[in-house]
This record gives structure tokens, C-alpha cells and sequence, in this order.
């Protein structure tokens, strides 16, 4: 992979790519491929902090099915992403965007005829986050993210056709399900500080590596972890599975690493 490497200070993780987050952004590289070899006797699970455009790589994270961090970067292009998930085949592809449409919709263009079927426009596991105090992106055609669900939705299609199985999710409500809703901006030094803390406390083997975390990795662990746990028969799922579901941890997990 085109990008230069340093040694980790953890001799069990051999190798990871670049120096931070900013500078792999850059060169839309990935950032690090770790314990390959035992990948393979593992189940694995895959979390996508999407972008809207592959101008911005998305971060990606993954975690065996005994929480140890197998890798962690970011890539650029649906076919990248689809690349790695065949090079690790994962049991379980956990994505940070909407992946489907009201129940009603084709589309989200404005010319088009198509309407939701409810009369409160979102879906339903939309409405069920924001009855439970968690807001999220509308998925009407007013949205403001028209582009990333898109792109949610062709990745996802492009997953199902290859037999992978995917799932929706959505870190802020993952977050808030495990650490409790008083939860600092991530975007600020504050908010960073505290995902990493209570990642660093659900997650341990991501501790050494937590230094070149910005919040986009955050999510893609966080996504991942969600992932794990949806294996694991602990998340609850939102909506209606004819249009989509969310998937958030169950509140038996809540606040374990506070």
C-alpha cells in the first residue's frame, strides 16, 4: 500500500500505515492492516463510518469475536471498501448512513411523484430514535444528506449481491445507548477525549492506537463494536424491516464502561 509505515510500541500489531488521521485523509489510503494472519480463524466485524463522497475517505474499523482490533483506516472508493470486506470477509458489515427510503419512496428528487406512505415523512426507525430523545438526519426529501444515503444504499446493494450481511447503524445512538446521553460534541477536543475514554475502557486493544483516532474512527469503532454485538443477539432493532431497521445496543449493555 502506498503510504510510509512506523513500528507500533505493541509488538503483537506489527505494522500500521502513517502517522495520522489528517494525513491518510490525504493521501486516501488506508491506514492500517493488523493481525492478518489470525484474521482468518476469527469471525470478524466491520464497521463504515460512510462519507457522503469518495472525496472524503470513509473510516473503517474491525474487530474479532474476541474484541481485538484487526484493523482500522480509511478508504476512498465503493470498490476499495468492497475490496477490503472481501479480503477479510467479515460475518457481519455494520454501516454508519441510512440504508433504505421511507416506505412509499423510489427516490429523493423532488420532480419525482413519490411519497412516503406515513404521514410523519421519515422512516420509522427514525421516528423511534427521536421519540427515545436521539436525533438523527431526516431521510425525507428535504434532506440534507441526499448524497451519503445514495451511496448508503448502493453499498449496501453491492454487499447483499456478494452474501455479506449488513446492517444499519447509528454511532451517536450506540453511544448514548452505552455511555448515556450527556455526550460532548465529538467534533471538539472534548468530545474526542471522551470517546476515546470510553472506547478505550469497552475496547481495550484499541488503547495504543487511540492517539490517531479522530472522531470518524471513533464511529467506525463504535459501528463495529455494534456490529459485534448484534452477532451476539444484544441490540434491539428500530423500524419496521420492510422499510429498515437501526440497530442499537439493548439497554442491558448501557453504561458498562463509564
Amino acid at each position: 500500500m502506498p503510504a510510509q509505515s512506523r513500528t507500533t510500541t505493541n509488538p503483537s500489531l506489527p505494522t500500521i500505515l502513517s502517522s495520522s488521521p489528517a494525513s491518510l485523509r490525504a493521501k486516501q489510503s488506508n491506514l492500517a492492516i493488523l493481525r492478518t494472519g489470525s484474521a482468518k480463524q476469527h469471525q470478524l466485524f466491520f464497521g463504515i463510518d460512510l462519507t457522503s463522497t469518495t472525496a472524503k475517505p470513509s473510516a473503517c474499523l474491525a474487530l474479532d469475536d474476541e474484541l481485538q482490533l484487526i484493523y482500522f483506516g480509511f478508504i476512498a472508493t465503493d470498490d476499495d471498501v468492497i475490496t477490503t470486506q472481501n479480503l477479510y470477509s467479515p460475518q457481519v458489515i455494520a454501516i454508519d448512513a441510512p440504508l433504505s427510503l421511507p416506505l412509499g419512496m423510489c427516490c429523493l428528487e423532488k420532480s419525482c411523484p413519490c411519497q412516503p406512505k406515513s404521514s410523519e415523512k421519515n422512516r420509522k426507525c427514525d421516528q423511534k430514535l427521536r421519540h427515545r430523545g436521539i436525533p438523527c438526519y431526516p431521510t425525507t426529501k428535504e434532506t440534507f444528506i441526499k448524497e451519503l444515503i445514495y451511496r448508503g444504499i448502493s453499498l449496501k446493494n453491492k454487499f447483499c449481491q456478494q452474501g455479506f450481511n449488513v446492517i444499519e447503524v447509528y454511532p451517536y445512538a450506540s453511544n448514548t445507548c452505552l455511555f448515556g446521553k450527556a455526550i460532548p460534541r465529538k467534533t471538539t477536543q472534548e468530545g474526542i477525549s471522551f470517546l476515546r475514554q470510553r472506547l478505550a475502557n469497552l475496547l481495550p486493544a484499541l488503547s495504543p492506537y487511540f492517539e490517531l483516532f479522530d472522531h470518524n474512527l471513533c464511529d467506525a469503532a463504535t459501528a463495529a463494536y455494534t456490529a459485534f454485538l448484534y452477532h451476539q443477539n444484544m441490540t434491539e432493532a428500530l423500524g419496521d424491516d420492510k422499510e429498515g431497521l437501526i440497530f442499537i445496543p439493548k439497554a442491558s449493555q448501557g453504561k458498562q464502561s463509564s
